[in-house]
Parts: C-alpha cells; sequence; structure tokens
C-alpha cells in the first residue's frame, strides 16, 4: 500500500535538506513518486489539489498500486523556524474545511532541534486531532555520537519519506499527539562509481598492449645515377688541332654533383618535421607497454647512424689528415665531461689549438666542398700532377701548330743549288711541291695532340671516380647528421610523452563519507573482464595518443566519460546477508537522533527495509524487502517528552563551535558506548 503524502518544507535548513533528496525520491521510488508532492508553506493547498487529482491516483491504480486512502502531511522545519507555531495551528483548525474536508490526516512534525524553548509549543497530548507524531532530530545521538554537518542529515530526511511513502514501516500517528526519536542509517555495498573507477581503468590501460612497435626506419635513400661520362677521344681529321678535353670533364663532375646534391636535398625534405617517423605517437597507438620497446629500438638506431657518422668521418679526417688531431680532441671533451682537467691551463690551450686546426676541415664539412678533400687525397693529387704535365706538353704541340701549320716561315732567298739548276736547264720546268713539308708536320702534330688526349683521359676518368666518391661520402655524412637529428627529437618526445605517461595521476573526487551510511567496499580490479575491455578499447581508440599531444585534459575527461560507462555495464551490486560487524556497526550509525535522560517506560524498536540480518540486538525489530544492494535500518525510542531532553545539548547551529573540536556528551547511562577499536567505525565518525 503507498501512502500518499504531502511534504512540506520550511525555508532553512528543512528546505535545504529536501532539495537534496527531492532527485533521489525520483529515481529511488520511481512511478510510486506520484504518491509524493512537496510543497512550501504558503502553496499547501494547491499541492494537496494536485496529490489528489483523480486522474493521478487512477494511475497509481492502473500501475498496480493501492493507494491508502488517508493523507499523510510531513512538516519539515527546523525547532526555532519563524511561523512554525502559526502554521501548525491554521492547519489544524482547517481541517474538515475545502479541499481538507471529510479526509482522514495524519500529521508528522520532523523538527530539527536548535532551541530547546520552542519544544513546548507540541507537548505530547493523547486527545489531539489528528493525529500528530513529533519527531525531534538532533545532530547529537543517543548513543552520544555526533555529526559533524548538518548536510549529513539529508539521508535520514531522504529514507524517512520514502519510508512513509512506501514501505509498511510503523512510523504513522494512531491518535493524539506524541514523540517518538528516530534514528536511520544505510548499509550498501559500494556501487561502482565513476570516481573511483578512473584510476582502475588507468591501470588496465598501462597494462594494455595492442602489437608490437614498428621499427626504426634507416636512413633514407637517393636515387642517384651518374650519367655516363666524356668518351674517349678517337681521332678526326687534322684540319685543325684538337682542343684540350678538361673543360668538358669540369663541367661533367660539376653537373653530377649538382644532380647528386639536388637528390639528398629531396631525400632529406622529409626529415624536416619535428618528428618525422611519429614512432612514439604509433607506439601508443599499440599501448603504453609499446612506448619504452619503441625508445629502446630508437637508441639502437642512434648508436648505429652515430657509427656510421663516425666511419664517416674518421674517413673524411684521414684525407684531410686530421684524424688523430680530431680523436684527441674527443678523448680531452669527454674527460671534460667527466669532470677532469680542472684547472690545466696547458690542456684547455691545446683544446682550443686542435679545434682551430679542425676549423677548415669542419667548414668543408659544412658546406660539402669537394675540392677541399680532393686537394688532400693522394690518387687524386696524382691524377691531377699528370693532367697537368699532359696538358703543359698538349699546349707546346699546339703552339708547334699554330707556328708550323697555321702560320707556316717565308721560302728562303738563298741562291738555288746546281742540281736543280742542271735539271732546270735539262728538263722542262716543273713547279716545286709547295705545302709538303707543313702536310708532314701537320701529320705530325695533330697525332701527338691526339694521343695526348687519349693518354688524358683515363686520368680524367680517375679524377672522376675521386671526385664522384668524396661527394657521396660528403652527401652520405649529411645525410647521416640529419637522420641522426630526426631521431634524437623523435627520441626526445617520445621520452617526454613516456614522461608524461608515468607521471599521470587522475584527479580523485570522492563523495563526501557520510556518518548515517555505511558501505560495504566492492574492490573492481583491474583485471576484470569489462575493465579490460573498456582499456581495450580506449587503447584501439587511440586515447594514449593524447600523451604525445600533451593533451592531459583531454585523456582524463576521456577517462572519466568511459569510466561513467563502466559503471553502468558493471551494474547494481545485490546486497547478501550482512554479516555481524556489519551489522553491529550499522545498530551504532543508526542510534535515535536524540539525547535524552533515561526513562523506565521508555521503549525500543526496529524496522529493517531489505535483507533481513537475522541478529539481536536488544530491541524487536520486523523487516520488509527493499530496493536491491542496500539495507536500511531504523531505530525508535518512545514515548518522550521536552522535559526529557538533556539541557545544554539540543542547540546544534553550526556557529557556535568548530568542525574539528565539536560539544562533548556523555552517553546518558544505560546505552550503548562507542567502542573505537572497530576500524569501520572508524572510517564512518572519523
Amino acid at each position: 500500500m503507498l501512502h500518499p503524502t504531502v511534504l512540506v518544507a520550511f525555508p532553512g535548513l528543512a528546505e535545504a535538506l529536501v532539495r537534496v533528496a527531492e532527485p533521489l525520491w525520483l529515481e529511488r521510488l520511481g512511478p510510486k513518486a506520484l504518491a509524493l508532492e512537496v510543497a512550501r508553506p504558503d502553496s499547501l493547498d494547491g499541492a494537496l489539489v494536485s496529490l489528489l487529482a483523480q486522474s493521478r491516483q487512477l494511475e497509481l491504480r492502473r500501475k498496480g498500486y493501492e493507494p491508502d486512502p488517508a493523507l499523510t502531511l510531513a512538516v519539515l522545519a527546523s525547532g526555532d523556524a519563524a511561523g512554525l507555531p502559526g502554521f501548525v495551528d491554521r492547519l489544524e483548525q482547517k481541517i474538515g474545511n475545502g479541499p481538507w474536508a471529510g479526509m482522514e490526516l495524519r500529521l508528522h512534525l520532523v523538527l530539527f532541534l536548535r532551541e530547546p524553548e520552542n519544544l513546548a509549543h507540541f507537548p505530547p497530548n493523547p486527545d489531539h486531532h489528528p493525529p500528530t507524531r513529533v519527531w525531534p532530530v538532533s545532530r547529537w545521538a543517543r548513543n552520544g555520537l555526533y555529526l559533524p554537518k548538518e548536510e549529513h542529515l539529508a539521508v535520514w530526511v531522504q529514507h524517512f519519506v520514502e519510508a512513509l511513502v512506501a514501505s509498511q514501516a510503523p512510523l504513522q500517528p494512531e491518535k493524539g499527539r506524541d514523540w517518538v526519536g528516530l534514528g536511520i542509517a544505510r548499509l550498501e555495498m559500494e556501487q561502482p562509481n565513476p570516481q573511483t573507477l578512473v584510476p582502475i581503468l588507468w591501470e588496465a590501460i598501462r597494462q594494455m598492449e595492442l602489437g608490437v612497435p614498428p621499427e626504426v626506419p634507416p636512413p633514407p635513400s637517393w636515387a642517384f645515377q651518374p650519367t655516363p661520362p666524356p668518351a674517349r677521344p678517337e681521332r678526326t681529321s687534322c684540319d685543325a688541332h684538337p682542343n684540350w678535353s678538361n673543360p668538358n670533364w669540369d663541367r661533367y663532375r660539376q653537373e653530377q654533383r649538382a644532380a647528386a646534391s639536388l637528390a639528398v636535398e629531396q631525400a632529406l625534405l622529409p626529415l624536416e618535421s619535428p618528428a618525422p617517423y611519429e614512432l612514439g605517437r604509433q607506439a601508443l597507438l599499440l599501448g603504453l607497454p609499446a612506448l619504452p620497446k619503441s625508445l629502446a629500438r630508437l637508441k639502437k638506431a642512434l648508436q648505429r647512424a652515430e657509427d656510421e657518422r663516425t666511419a664517416l668521418l674518421e674517413t673524411l679526417d684521414k684525407t684531410a689528415g686530421v684524424a688523430e688531431k680530431r680523436a684527441r680532441l674527443n678523448r680531452l671533451r669527454v674527460r671534460i665531461q667527466r669532470g677532469g682537467l680542472g684547472g690545466r691551463e696547458d690542456l684547455q690551450q691545446e683544446i682550443r689549438t686542435l679545434e682551430k686546426a679542425l676549423e677548415p676541415v669542419d667548414q668543408a664539412l659544412e658546406e660539402g666542398n669537394v675540392a677541399f678533400f680532393l686537394q688532400h687525397d693522394p690518387e687524386a693529387q696524382q691524377a691531377s700532377r699528370e693532367l697537368a704535365t699532359l696538358e703543359e706538353r698538349f699546349q707546346t704541340n699546339r703552339e708547334r701548330w699554330e707556328k708550323e701549320v697555321d702560320n707556316p716561315p717565308p721560302p728562303s732567298n738563298r741562291p738555288k743549288r746546281w742540281t736543280q739548276w742542271f735539271t732546270n736547264r735539262l728538263g722542262p720546268a716543273t713547279p716545286p711541291e709547295s705545302g709538303s713539308e707543313t702536310a708532314s708536320i701537320r701529320k705530325r702534330l695533330c697525332g701527338n695532340a691526339w694521343h695526348l688526349l687519349q693518354e688524358a683521359h683515363p686520368q680524367q676518368e680517375r679524377l672522376t671516380q675521386r671526385h664522384l666518391f668524396f661527394g657521396e661520402v660528403l652527401d652520405r655524412f649529411a645525410l647521416v647528421n640529419r637522420y641522426l637529428e630526426a631521431l634524437k627529437r623523435e627520441q626526445e618526445r617520445a621520452k617526454r610523452a613516456l614522461t608524461l605517461a608515468k607521471g599521470f595521476v587522475p584527479s580523485r573526487v570522492h563523495p563526501e563519507d557520510n556518518p548515517l551510511v555505511v558501505r560495504i567496499p566492492q574492490h573492481v580490479p583491474s583485471t576484470h573482464p569489462k575493465v579490460r575491455a573498456a582499456a581495450h578499447y580506449l587503447v584501439k581508440e587511440g586515447v594514449l595518443e593524447a600523451f604525445w599531444d600533451n593533451d592531459l585534459k583531454g585523456f582524463e575527461n576521456r577517462l572519466r566519460e568511459v569510466a561513467q560507462w563502466l559503471a553502468k555495464r558493471l551494474g547494481p551490486v545485490q546486497l547478501s546477508t550482512p554479516d555481524e560487524v556489519l551489522w553491529s556497526t550499522l545498530v551504532v550509525a543508526g542510534a535515535p537522533r536524540v539525547l535524552v535522560h533515561n526513562w523506565p517506560e521508555h521503549r525500543q524498536y526496529a524496522y529493517v527495509l531489505g535483507p533481513n540480518p537475522k541478529a539481536r540486538w536488544g530491541e524487536a525489530y520486523d523487516q520488509e524487502s527493499w530496493l536491491p544492494g542496500e539495507g536500511i535500518l531504523f531505530r525508535m525510542v518512545f514515548p518522550l517528552v521536552p522535559e526529557q531532553f538533556l539541557e545544554g545539548t539540543t542547540p546544534l547551529t553550526p556557529e557556535s563551535y568548530g568542525e574539528e573540536n565539536p560539544p562533548t556528551s556523555p552517553a546518558p547511562l544505560g546505552e550503548e558506548v562507542l567502542i573505537r577499536h572497530n576500524p569501520l567505525l572508524d572510517e564512518i565518525f572519523k
């Protein structure tokens, strides 16, 4: 049976407590919430009409509920609330008039005690009408325990109203006006809470690994193939002296060098970005354990690249004749890093001298200056000397050509020989063989020129090979340097992401514990199948990329979103029959919230909503089933009269004392005494 109830909350503490509990009533009572109407003191009549609307009452019946024909009216107010006595007087006077006519009414006055003199307004009266029950509520309990904050009484208000509306607990007055002390406490399994699931989910994510991180790419290669060199010179006609072929070879070497440099620059373009391979990000997409593995691979790749750079530099240094100097400089620098050379000015001067000697080499390395290393290469220098000798001979041959062929000397003026005179006299005159001598000279000089060109060809090839060799070494050196820089940037960013992940601690937002709620902790391990499934989903989704992007706020927000979803998936937990220790703790927490002298006529009674504890603690009790996952204990002491309240203990304004030093009051004789050695009690009342 449902009990249609109008709840009137006076401004102040009562209204604040109802504001906290009202959303919970709608959620927990479900369709039964149609039997509850919350009102302010000035809107009571309208609330009554709304509650008793025929459509509303028929809706309850269609849902299978049977409303109680009697009306329950609960008034919540501070004991010193202004206008409370007048409101109750007017209410009692208009019963039987207007919408109240012919209605059976049961009145509950919940008074949050602050001023003891106000208790005299509503004394017990066996003949009072309508039936009224006064519920004095204090931050002090009958066993001498104290609630640190008035807000903690919201649990008391929540379950008191729920029991009035939807339970068969013996809370209703039968006749007259009586006083009853009531304590309420809740025992519950700790429900999966998104706030507590966030660190558990984070632990599961830290252990999740979806695969092996990718290998570190090798240094980029460049597509360059030298074009065929100038062909070996072949002899042609001797109409003109041939040209020295060196300019052709110089042009060829320049063209090949330019083409190779262009190919290298194009190969280096992808290395310009801050993290060209994004190895850390790729590892995070596979899970946090993959990131240290990726860093280990990066370290090995860096060492391989450093070894290659050292080998290339050694080759170039040996060519330039500075290999020993650089080795010595490196050793001295290592000693400086280890804290050596302190005060050794001679060694410091040696370092400066070595650095000065290496400046031309380092500049040539930076500029990719092939000519610098060719000048120090024995093979290239030998080829150059051979070519210089051949070119000198070639130029001498050309000068003779110009002198003897292009510009021959004029004929001689001396007398002819007698044989020539005799021949001319005996025979007919014939023209002289002019130019035969010139042709012979032309042929000889032309042969010499082509022979020198052909002899120079292998030397040109030899010099060109050394030119291409040093160009390739310098290009590789530049590429490895840029590759090393890129890997170091990759390593630095991956380390930063790993540091962020290791240092990430989700901000903990714990709901404030209420001493009227005894929670049974429910441990959800990070290995729980549903937790692991959620972690797998997040890693596969790429949530760990937030560490790569330094977006910790976005990462935590995403964790909380999934934690809320996970809390619903884990579902409510059924409360089994509580053990003796838990139940004894609940009994202490649910002591009646009044501090009164003990009187022989006092009676005690309890009621349990939820699993039957099958335990006795010195007072009779009844039980009915309730919502899953919780048990609610109601403990009552009655009859009470205002004179039984302990003097000086009821004014409970927060301004009277600090939270850290609450007032102390001895427990009345004959009542239970709190035993502090129970850790569960320490947790509740700390």
